[in-house]
């Protein structure tokens, strides 16, 4: 209890916070019990008076403060005048005309564009005059000024490619224009795009000016050098669109709207533009979802719905490009409420540019994280085309330079340019160098949390768990009205031009001297009080309209000034492959770089017994035996058994039927793999006409009703939708997936491979093994699964001289491939071993051991193969370049032999393949030094020297389970443990003697009055399985390599 006399100095106190925009907190949060003041500027819990004041004299809250008040400038400056517009016209138009192509460009460029050469047909295909057999007669066109074709090579020089491209390119230099080329093949997202925007320049005639401006404006300021973390130039063509849309009165119209009947906006990505049509409206389609299709099913499979039926199922529509009459709104009024529009009004890091629809759309309805730009292509919906901006300096870089040249042009501007040398010399010598250590300071403490505790005075910083879901999707606090991005001020020598600077220009010229930092009227914080921001605000009022006077209409003068934009600031080079500053990606040090590997001696016998003895026992540690194996049947029938009791009566009247695949089945399962089971219903060979998701959902509920199992999980976002389980008594996990039944084919393949020659099994399991002790065999953290390495080295074996096996998919009789289609994909292969010596003379004829053919992996992945120039395919012994695939922009390429559109390298960043490839190296170097030292047992999977001591890279995966996917917020894990907490605290308010009886019965002897932890019998088997197959394998490995070592 608070005397008056203390409630009144409360009182006085917290209106003096108010102004520090620090107020107290009307509802506590829970994460914050014992605070009770939130800064709204800086997003920070406070618990006292103490660390209130505290807070105010730190940097970063002085920062804020600075920008929240130069945004209040900006918001108070007067609206132009007539002169004022009609000059920043002329600016935009000269810029417009100066660097923007001509007619006579334009012409220039068609003529080296007609100049290359193109196909024609001919002969009797033309004429239909043609029999079956006949051949198809193509002829190549070149210009008529070029007499022979030998001088078509003479018109380009510079040429090169870029095959490795997301889009394969070649670039080449036209001699007589000199001008640059690039030609590109199936680039038709960015094709459609370019028509787009080409209809709108010619039926909105202020729309070229208009984007020259702001892309030269962008030049100077360089930030449209996607190369350097900036972004590309046609999205900033995306953005004058988007503001011409967005104005009050819009100057063009959007595509997409309430006008169309059953439109939504949850629901805008079902409606696609398809492109210009008649040269004046765009055509749009909704293609909804079908029942049976779950987010990521049937991936990359061709579409097996016929024409006419997909064409029945949709909506179609045409809308206008343009309105029918134009609002007459000049360039310069134009040009500065697009400054103001992206300076003050739009919030650019909680909405999406999206010229589609008049609504702003919301980042979460495209999952898009709420950091930086989001500019969404209208033909490519789920790409945003400012990805390349990655790096917050960047971004706090281009907001910097929005205020900078909105402040320039929306305040007047004299031809003489005194007055502007004047407040730069000014700027440069007061404001400035007062405050260039501070700035240096202020980068570290930028760099840290956004969300900071201060508790008793002290700071204290949040968990990881916070900072990461505020940053990343960027929740806001309850009561929190102003959000205030952070800047790096770093080096900025010439600060931003306010009528501040303008005032405190002309104060000094009439000889009146400003407070020093000494000075008893100095604000300490570095704040003025409210008096005195008053009479600021007025004075920069007064100047503002004493300037306008000043200068005649016929002195205002705009220029495009790359020192007046930027103060001599050149944005910082952010990489894009680590994120750092400071270099480009083609300089970067974690670039792969390869290993100078020396010569390995000859193999020895003893040397070879030691790498065969190796590889021997990860397969006998490792690999199931019958009777487990038969454990895993027997778990299937249970679970087969079951959901035809429950889940059959309570949704489906079709029996489910289920079936193991994947390393249960293939040979290359470890005793602890994952049940993989695939179910189907009889009555339907596809799940065409079956809602997916609403069955993965139904049967997550009935497996809940399971006493064998437990944490129970459906994920029906996946590629392909699963429920996940697992199952008490074996303690293995599994998963069950909906008409996978391409994996099943897959599974077959490779229990094919695995039984032609048993080193495949040997050299399998050593492969997975040396994956998973590395950590990086989980395709669910960035790295590759363990499916992908069983490839790998099935891939090697058929390229070796001799191959050890043959490629199974090019063994048939006849000529063509028989068809055996599953899923859209032919799923053959050859399969019949006792015929197989016939088909494949070669078979058994390689006689290396299986420790050589390791030791030969590892050279041919490391030395031989080209990861940027070849796919790893074991359904051709041909070589498969990446370019054929046009997976030119993937780190590692792995084909899918039956899905030949699934990349199973896809998810695998530069950095895990730099990563794993010097795993690969450096296990060489390993052998190497253990022939040299006979010291095996310093050396077998050791993951630390394995690894060079460095973890595998997890900049992708999430901070609580490891995975990739999903953000902390939706990690299904924190779900699940905020769901067993609610339940944990309901069970301990039920009685022990209400628990029915079945729950406390054990899972493993079947008894009642006790649970499986407790059970005597469950002791010894958990004791057994706490050292695990991989500790089990290390020791048995170091022994038998030591006793090795001590034979010879």
């Amino acid at each position: 209890n608070l005397t008056t006399e203390q409630q009144l100095g409360l009182k006085q106190t917290e209106e003096r916070l108010h102004r520090d925009y620090i107020h107290r907190l009307v509802k506590v949060r829970n994460k914050y019990p014992n605070f009770q003041y939130l800064c709204k500027l800086c997003s920070v819990h406070v618990e006292n008076i103490q660390g209130a004041y505290k807070h105010i004299k730190e940097k970063r809250h002085k920062k804020n403060i600075m920008e929240k008040q130069e945004e209040n400038k900006l918001r108070a400056l007067p609206p132009p005048t007539h002169a004022q517009i009609k000059a920043v016209d002329s600016a935009v138009i000269e810029a417009a005309q100066h660097h923007g192509i001509s007619e006579d460009d334009f012409q220039e460029r068609l003529n080296v564009f007609e100049n290359f050469c193109s196909l024609r047909l001919y002969g009797s295909c033309l004429t239909r005059f043609a029999f079956k057999t006949s051949d198809i007669n193509i002829d190549v066109t070149y210009p008529s000024t070029v007499i022979k074709l030998t001088l078509i090579l003479a018109q380009y020089t510079e040429v090169e490619s870029d095959f490795h491209a997301k889009i394969p390119v070649v670039f080449c230099k036209d001699v007589s224009s000199g001008l640059m080329c690039k030609v590109s093949a199936g680039n038709d997202v960015a094709c459609l795009t370019t028509n787009h925007l080409a209809a709108l320049a010619h039926l909105e005639p202020r729309l070229a000016p208009l984007v020259l401006a702001f892309r030269y404006w962008a030049k100077l300021c360089h930030i449209d050098c996607q190369a350097e973390g900036g972004i590309p130039s046609y999205s900033l063509s995306l953005m004058v669109i988007f503001f011409l849309q967005q104005r009050s009165e819009p100057v063009l119209p959007v595509y997409l709207g309430h006008w169309i009947e059953g439109f939504d906006v949850k629901r805008v990505d079902e409606y696609h533009l398809t492109g210009v049509k008649l040269d004046q409206f765009v055509g749009w389609e909704h293609r909804p979802p079908s029942t049976g299709e779950g987010r990521g099913e049937n991936r990359g499979k061709p579409d097996q719905k016929p024409p006419t039926q997909r064409k029945s199922d949709s909506l179609e529509g045409l809308t206008s490009l343009v309105h029918q009459q134009a609002k007459n709104v000049s360039l310069g009024q134009l040009w500065l409420e697009l400054l103001r529009f992206y300076t003050l009004e739009f919030a650019l890091e909680e909405y999406i540019i999206s010229i589609r629809l008049r609504e702003l759309l919301p980042r979460e309805m495209k999952n898009w994280p709420r950091r930086r730009l989001a500019i969404e292509d209208p033909f490519a919906l789920k790409r945003n085309v400012a990805r390349s901006l990655n790096s917050q300096m960047v971004f706090e870089y281009v907001q910097e330079r929005f205020r900078f040249a909105y402040k320039y042009f929306a305040c007047p501007q004299s031809r003489n340019r005194d007055l502007g040398k004047l407040r730069i010399t000014t700027q440069r010598t007061n404001l400035n160098l007062n405050h260039d250590q501070e700035r240096k300071e202020m980068k570290s403490t930028d760099e840290g949390n956004r969300e900071t505790a201060y508790v008793k005075g002290q700071q204290g910083v949040n968990g990881e768990d916070e900072s990461e879901e505020e940053g990343e999707h960027g929740e806001e606090d309850e009561g929190l009205s102003v959000k205030v991005k952070d800047l790096d001020l770093r080096g900025q020598e010439m600060s931003s031009f306010t009528a501040t600077d303008l005032l405190k220009s002309v104060k000094r010229a009439e000889g009146q001297e400003l407070p020093s930092a000494d000075s008893p009227h100095y604000p300490q914080n570095g704040l003025l009080d409210s008096a005195e921001e008053e009479e600021e605000e007025d004075g920069e009022k007064d100047l503002v309209t004493e300037l306008q006077r000043d200068i005649p209409p016929e002195d205002l003068h705009y220029v495009f000034d790359r020192m007046i934009f930027t103060g001599g600031k050149p944005p910082t080079v952010v990489c894009s492959i680590c994120k750092r500053d400071g270099h480009h990606k083609d300089e970067c040090p974690e670039d792969f770089k390869k290993i100078e590997l020396k010569p390995l001696p000859p193999v020895t016998d003893c040397f070879r017994q030691i790498l065969d003895g190796l590889c021997n026992l990860c397969y006998y540690e490792l690999s199931p035996t019958p009777s487990e194996q038969q454990k895993r049947e027997q778990i299937l029938a249970s679970l087969e058994r079951f959901i035809r009791k429950e889940y059959n009566v309570s949704f489906l009247a079709e029996k489910a039927q289920l079936c193991l695949f994947g390393s249960s089945k293939n040979g290359f399962g470890f005793r602890d793999s994952d049940l993989d089971i695939c179910m189907t219903l009889e009555g339907h060979d596809t799940a065409e006409k079956l809602n997916c998701k609403e069955i993965i959902e139904g049967l997550a509920k009935v497996l809940k009703k399971h006493t064998g199992l437990r944490n129970i999980l459906p994920i029906t976002t996946a590629k392909v939708p699963i429920v996940k389980f697992e199952h008490r008594q074996s303690g293995l996990e599994g998963d069950i997936s909906l008409y996978n039944t391409l994996a099943q084919h897959n599974t077959r393949m490779l229990a094919t491979y695995a039984a032609i020659d048993p080193r495949v099994q040997y050299l399998g399991y050593t492969m997975k093994v040396f994956a998973k002790r590395c950590d990086i065999g989980d395709a669910s953290r960035g790295s590759l699964s363990s499916y992908a390495y069983i490839l790998m080295v099935l891939y090697f074996l058929q390229q070796r001289q001799p191959p050890v096996i043959p490629v199974l998919q090019e063994i048939f009789e006849g000529k063509s491939t028989p068809q055996r289609m599953v899923d859209g994909w032919n799923a053959f292969f050859f399969d019949d071993i006792n015929e197989l010596r016939r088909w494949f003379p070669e078979l058994q004829r390689n006689k290396e051991s299986v420790g050589e053919l390791w030791l030969g992996l590892l050279r041919f992945y490391t030395e031989e193969f080209d990861f940027k120039e070849h796919v790893i395919s074991i359904r051709q012994h041909k070589r498969l370049t990446t370019f054929e695939k046009q997976w030119t922009s993937k780190c590692i390429a792995i084909e899918d032999p039956f899905d030949l559109n699934h990349n199973l390298g896809a998810g695998v960043s530069r950095k895990s393949k730099i990563h794993n490839i010097c795993i690969l190296e450096y296990q060489i170097v390993i052998l190497l030094i253990l022939f040299i030292c006979l010291s095996p047992q310093e050396y077998f999977f050791d993951s630390k020297v394995l690894t060079d001591g460095e973890l595998a890279p997890n900049d992708r995966c999430c901070r609580i389970c490891g995975k990739i996917g999903h953000y902390m917020k939706d990690c299904p894990k924190r779900r699940r443990c905020q769901a067993l907490k609610k339940e944990n605290e309901k069970d301990e308010e039920v009685k022990e003697e209400d628990r029915e009886p079945r729950e406390r019965r054990c899972f493993h002897c079947g008894d009642i009055g006790h649970v499986r932890r407790d059970c005597p019998e469950f002791r010894h088997l958990r004791q057994r399985a706490s050292a695990g197959p991989g500790s089990q394998l290390e020791s048995m490995c170091r022994h038998t390599c030591f006793n090795m070592s001590v034979e010879l």
